[in-house]
């Protein structure tokens, strides 16, 4: 019986939890599932984390937040003083670009060479280079990265955003900071692998 009564109250409590679970969509197009969270007219938002922990973000980054009951609430404005700034439905599109990047595109081969190159570098003090090279190389392949950023005629987009500039400004701009982040992620990892390989050898 107090088995019965335990899973009834757990899944009160999970039916809950998801209920009151909201979505923010940030203008980088990321997702943060939150809770409860405040709208005001100060330059941040407060909102309750999936820990139940109470956070800020500012007002800025923010694009919108959606209920659980599919109700958008919108967050962005824009500046009016900003001849540039995007419309909404501008930066909605960008948004939208940015959050498919983040989602679909991929990039194992710049974290792989990364790996490769970042423990190789190491690897080749055992050879007789010196230590203050070690970080030359990776270095180097991440600026490269960095610098040589993805054109748009590369990229492969949805047939109904191809001809959308703002969609595929926010998709190549996430594109080209995951690949950097992604190579240098790659060459860190490596050089840590290729240090406790190194060290291993020596022993």
């Amino acid at each position: 019986m107090k088995k019965t009564l335990y899973l009834l109250f757990v899944l009160f409590a999970l039916a809950n939890i998801a209920k009151s679970q909201n979505t923010m969509l940030l203008v980088t197009g990321k997702k943060l599932n939150i809770g409860d969270f405040k709208l005001n007219k100060s330059d941040y938002i407060s909102y309750k984390n999936q820990k139940g922990k109470i956070k800020s973000i500012a007002r800025q980054d923010v694009f919108s937040i959606r209920s659980s009951n599919d109700k958008e609430t919108l967050v962005y404005s824009p500046d009016l003083s900003d001849t540039a700034a995007f419309t909404i439905d501008q930066m909605r599109d960008y948004v939208a670009g940015a959050y498919d990047a983040r989602t679909n595109y991929k990039t194992p081969w710049l974290t792989g060479s990364g790996f490769i190159l970042g423990g190789g570098s190491v690897g080749l003090t055992a050879a007789g280079m010196s230590a203050l090279l070690v970080p030359v190389i990776p270095v180097t392949y991440s600026a490269g990265v960095g610098i040589f950023k993805m054109k748009k005629d590369k990229l492969k987009l949805p047939d109904n955003f191809k001809n959308n500039d703002y969609y595929t400004e926010g998709y190549l701009y996430r594109v080209n900071r995951k690949r950097a982040n992604h190579a240098i992620l790659g060459t860190i990892i490596g050089m840590a692998a290729g240090t406790i390989a190194v060290i291993t050898l020596v022993k």
